[in-house]
């Protein structure tokens, strides 16, 4: 065996453990690759690298992904859940989180569609109390339950009838009449209004009920509004466009209903419930607002537009004739958590401003005006009341507020509202007049969740909560 007599002599690691040596081919194969991913790194850019100049501490948080429908993604939220089976007793067995309330389907709305020009008005002054009636047209119908749209000419220019009605030759009244139908037949079917048209009587009046349903079987006008509001179906649309830009009356003619045969549209009875502020109806009943549109066009529209607001106000007091409630069940300890809803109370039942302070909307001639000596009358019932000329506003603590209130300790705990406390004492105070003393909190809650959020019955009140955001 031979001996070393030295530390560099000794073999080294290759020497003891001899390999293979690649051969030229794989050395050529082992250089591409590593230069190809050289290449690679060099030209794609990657993200960079944060640094104390680029870290912004108080820029706004980044969107949070949607949440699973059946659990909660930020616990401790408010969060709402919309379901079919929104009337099961407990939230809870259907978003499996305590925090998150479910609430039933929203309603389909129906859109209502109105035509407004923004460029033919130059005057600013105008221009801002047009938009200050447009507001007061979708506040209204949205109310009502419709989904108001206000369409434009892009619109009109959409339509596939708009070429043939460049070319034609008519008055400039025409000529807007016509683009509102082309914006409206661009749609397609749904409510065509006038944005001086604006419901004005109870949510569950016939026509406005008929009109939510979303089905025009035909081209309808209404007696008594003109052409302020149709109803129709996207084919009767264009065949009247078709049927008016085919007329050889068109340069003689100021509007398109002068253009269509008697038997185009079906004529409905004078609605009870819609109001339409035109100037005929203007010039006859309220001489105040049609003078001041003849003075001064801006100053006219301003007060036109306090003259709707004042008639909507009073169709709310004259269909709520019984007054309203508000729901105060534990009043002697929860006084305080009601104030919001005493003063809105109060507010509602405060008389508007009215250039015409005796008038009445158009569609209800024998109104009960707005008297700051008789005002309607304010009640605190403990419990609901089914009567359905009563409008109430309640407020719902949570169970925690609730309790802190009755409790005549200075901390709550457990034991104490297990053993000293009444089981749902809010919602039995609440449905006592309606449904008796003797029913346990879970058979309350359905028919409690029917008066606050059915359609036959959430127009009747306002719900609000006693603790701020």
């Amino acid at each position: 065996m031979p001996r070393y007599s030295s530390r560099a002599n000794k073999p080294g690691h290759y020497s003891a453990y001899p390999r293979e040596r690649p051969s030229p081919r794989k050395i050529w194969r082992y250089t591409a690759a590593a230069g190809c991913l050289f290449f690679i790194l060099l030209f794609i850019k990657s993200s960079p690298v944060p640094t104390a100049q680029n870290i912004h501490p108080f820029a706004p948080a980044a969107h949070r992904p949607p949440s699973n429908p059946s659990n909660t993604a930020n616990p401790g939220e408010p969060r709402w859940y919309n379901h079919w089976r929104w009337l099961n007793p407990f939230s809870e067995s259907i978003t499996d989180d305590e925090n998150r309330s479910v609430l039933p389907p929203p309603r389909e709305r129906p859109p209502i569609y109105t035509f407004y020009d923004q460029d033919a008005e130059k005057d600013e002054g105008i221009k801002a109390a047009q938009n200050r009636l447009l507001l007061i047209w979708r506040r209204a119908w949205w109310a009502h339950g419709f989904k108001p749209v206000v369409l434009g000419k892009a619109e009109a220019l959409n339509n596939p009838l708009y070429e043939r009605f460049q070319v034609r030759k008519m008055e400039h009244t025409l000529g807007a009449d016509m683009m509102r139908w082309l914006a409206w037949g661009q749609m397609g079917q749904g409510i065509l209004s006038n944005w001086l048209v604006l419901p004005m009587g109870p949510y569950h009046d016939h026509l406005l009920s008929f009109l939510r349903r979303g089905e025009y079987p035909k081209l309808a006008r209404y007696e008594g509004l003109d052409s302020g509001l149709f109803s129709s179906d996207k084919a009767s649309i264009e065949a009247a466009l078709k049927q008016a830009l085919d007329s050889p009356n068109v340069a003689k003619s100021t509007s398109l209903r002068d253009l269509l045969s008697p038997d185009t549209f079906a004529v409905d009875p004078k609605p009870s419930a819609i109001a339409f502020y035109g100037s005929s109806t203007l010039a006859d009943q309220y001489k105040a607002v049609s003078t001041a549109l003849t003075d001064s066009k801006a100053t006219g529209l301003l007060l036109l537009a306090d003259l709707i607001i004042s008639h909507l106000h009073l169709t709310f007091l004259n269909t709520f004739s019984s007054g309203i409630a508000i729901l105060t069940p534990h009043r002697s300890h929860s006084l305080l958590i009601h104030y919001p809803a005493i003063t809105l109370a109060n507010a509602l039942t405060t008389c508007p401003s009215s250039p015409i302070p005796t008038s009445c909307p158009p569609a209800n001639p024998s109104c009960t005006p707005c008297s700051s000596s008789r005002p309607l009358p304010l009640s605190t019932p403990q419990s609901l009341e089914n009567t359905s000329t009563l409008f109430t506003i309640g407020t719902i603590p949570h169970p925690y507020t609730l309790a802190s209130l009755l409790s005549k300790t200075a901390s709550l705990s457990i034991p104490h509202i297990r053993r000293n406390s009444a089981r749902d004492p809010w919602l039995v105070s609440t449905t006592s007049k309606t449904l008796g003393p003797t029913l346990g909190g879970p058979d309350r809650l359905v028919p409690f969740k029917e008066r606050v959020a059915s359609e036959a019955s959430a127009s009747r009140s306002l719900w609000l909560v006693a603790e701020e955001e």
